[in-house]
């Protein structure tokens, strides 16, 4: 019998059963996850989220850096998913992957960015990627299949570069494609993406202000740079909390 039938025979993965999402990256061996994924609650989560520790800051240094203005053209040939994702094709049967900048924004200071491994095949409307915060992790959704091919190292030393530039240094991974697969991504209509992503603004900012007490939801409403509420009003509400709102409008 060979390896390949002695697996469809007994896999490796129980049937109805889902992986823990560090195993899924690489991280771990071999490890089932029994908590539907609620990541926040998980003492194996707890301690390998603080393996993860961003570099200590220097005078002048920004841990939540605004997303930077980046050029135009980098937009250019962009499509961006419902989930806040986007894709751009980076030659023949090959797109890259990355997180678009209305939700970088939002992201209070990333300990780290895990990522599947190479060869890994990433499904779409599933779990690509995953966002290390200080209370768990925000898993980030794929619009699209494929396989991954190529990986962005500079997130393990500068998680922080996905939100300092989102559509630029700070992509995810790339991924091998083919026709079916770029026909089948889950992406938005030009002409629908400001609405769409504006529409999840307000949600994030109508649950900010409900979570807050009277007079800081007043204020929360009042502001125009979303980004300073969100950190203000993170730090109130507490990362834990802050996390759950994030998951029920990005995820």
């Amino acid at each position: 019998m060979t390896d390949s039938a002695e697996q469809k025979l007994f896999p490796v993965i129980p049937p109805q059963e889902s992986k823990c999402v560090w195993m899924t990256a690489g991280i771990l061996s071999y490890q089932l996850c029994d908590r539907e994924f609620e990541c926040e609650q998980c003492p194996l989560d707890i301690a390998l989220r603080q393996r993860f520790t961003y570099r200590e800051a220097t005078p002048g240094d920004d841990r939540n850096p605004a997303p930077a203005k980046e050029a135009e053209e980098s937009r250019v040939g962009v499509l961006f998913g419902r989930k806040h994702l986007w894709m751009k094709r980076e030659g023949e049967g090959r797109v890259r992957l990355g997180i678009e900048p209305g939700l970088a924004s939002v992201l209070v200071s990333p300990k780290a960015v895990v990522l599947q491994t190479m060869g890994e095949h990433v499904v779409r409307n599933k779990a690509c990627s995953w966002i290390v915060l200080d209370e768990g992790t925000l898993p980030m959704i794929s619009p699209i299949s494929g396989q991954v091919i190529a990986t962005n190292n500079l997130l393990v030393e500068s998680p922080h570069a996905v939100c300092a530039s989102p559509l630029g240094e700070g992509w995810l991974f790339e991924l091998s494609v083919n026709s079916a697969d770029i026909d089948d991504a889950d992406v938005l209509l030009t002409a629908d993406v400001a609405r769409v992503y504006a529409n999840d603004e307000r949600r994030l900012k109508t649950l900010l202000s409900a979570e807050m007490k009277n007079g800081e939801s007043k204020d929360a409403q009042n502001q125009t740079d979303l980004r300073q509420a969100i950190t203000r009003l993170s730090e109130t509400l507490g990362p834990n909390e802050y996390l759950k709102l994030l998951r029920s409008i990005y995820t």
